[in-house]
């Protein structure tokens, strides 16, 4: 048996050892150039905007990047992310696949309509139905929404999506930290976050772009100061993404958006200055954008009279109305800690 073993062991090492092709790794400057010139021209595109400015030059839409959200829990992730899409989906006609897995479908469903309607669905849905139910199929038409356990599976999801002809944008998780990681679930979260957060960076840098929203560690979750992305639990995904940001309450109907981190700025999108951040004030159907000094109104409601998504005819849309600045008790009641 030991003759045998050392024979084996022998023929082994006398086995040619193939070569390693170092050039196959080296990307030639012809590609490089060549790429160079594409995004003279155009055709390397950039991030997706709105057409506001004071927004756009900070957070645009960008085509296979990862982006990694951080704010506290019920601090308004959410709902944010949503008007965001909204906005994009109105005036570039984005498709997002969309995973929530702290909150209902349908309620996430009801926002939407909300801010895209800019009144009560309920309302909406009694007085004008033939117009909720165009509402309600565009909603059904740019966002997919997932019912799945773990990352992977979601991945796979939109693949079998692209390849039936879906013009998927982008896959939201949010939370990211509700699911399984699917490619490696050894019970290490640090260790299986790395790997995973890894096999998504290199998805999305071929296919389409992903965004993930995080729950900060408990620590500062507790605390009352703003949250950073150092908070966020174990740090893996904000390791990898190309767009780094975060969100935190400012008064009672405000959010205060943070862009951190832009790895690619050629593409669009700047990091955002403490002395004068980037606001969203919210209310239950509408959004103002505020920026320093500078305040647009009921936002979604002006996209949609400027690109009438819907179709509707000329004069549809009513004229923009001046929104009063609410606190949360005016525009909630005192028996609502977080509508979203």
């Amino acid at each position: 048996m030991d003759d045998k073993k050392d024979f084996i062991e022998l023929v082994n090492d006398e086995k040619p050892t193939e070569e390693f092709d170092y050039k196959k790794h080296i990307v030639s400057s012809e590609s490089i150039n060549s790429d160079v010139e594409k995004f003279y021209s155009g055709k390397i595109k950039k991030g997706f905007t709105i057409g506001i400015e004071c927004f756009d030059n900070h957070f645009v839409c960008k085509e296979k990047s990862l982006y990694a959200l951080t704010g506290k829990k019920g601090k308004g992730k959410t709902t944010i992310n949503k008007i965001i899409q909204l906005m994009q989906s109105i005036v570039n006609d984005l498709v997002w696949v969309v995973a929530f897995q702290e909150n209902s479908d349908w309620g996430n469903k009801i926002e939407y309509l909300q801010y895209f309607l800019g009144d009560f669905a309920t309302d909406v849905r009694k007085s004008n139905p033939e117009y909720y139910q165009k509402a309600s199929d565009w909603i059904d038409n740019h966002f997919i929404f997932l019912d799945v356990e773990n990352i992977e599976t979601a991945i796979k999801v939109v693949e079998c999506l692209i390849k039936d002809g879906v013009k998927v944008h982008a896959l939201l998780l949010d939370p990211v930290n509700s699911f399984e990681f699917g490619y490696k679930d050894t019970g290490n979260t640090f260790q299986d976050g790395v790997y995973s957060s890894k096999k998504v960076l290199r998805w999305c840098k071929k296919n389409v772009s992903v965004y993930v929203s995080q729950h900060p560690n408990i620590r500062a979750q507790r605390e009352k100061e703003a949250v950073t992305p150092f908070d966020a639990e174990y740090g893996f995904w904000n390791n990898k993404a190309h767009f780094t940001w975060t969100i935190n309450r400012a008064d009672d109907n405000e959010n205060i958006i943070g862009v951190v981190n832009v790895r690619e700025k050629l593409t669009g999108g700047y990091p955002t200055d403490v002395d004068e951040p980037l606001i969203i004030q919210w209310f239950p159907t509408k959004i103002n954008i505020v920026k320093g000094s500078e305040i647009h109104i009921n936002v979604i409601q002006t996209l949609m009279k400027k690109h009438n998504p819907l179709n509707m005819k000329e004069g549809f849309y009513p004229d923009e109305e001046q929104l009063p600045v609410l606190d949360f008790e005016e525009a909630f009641g005192d028996d609502n800690d977080n509508p979203f």
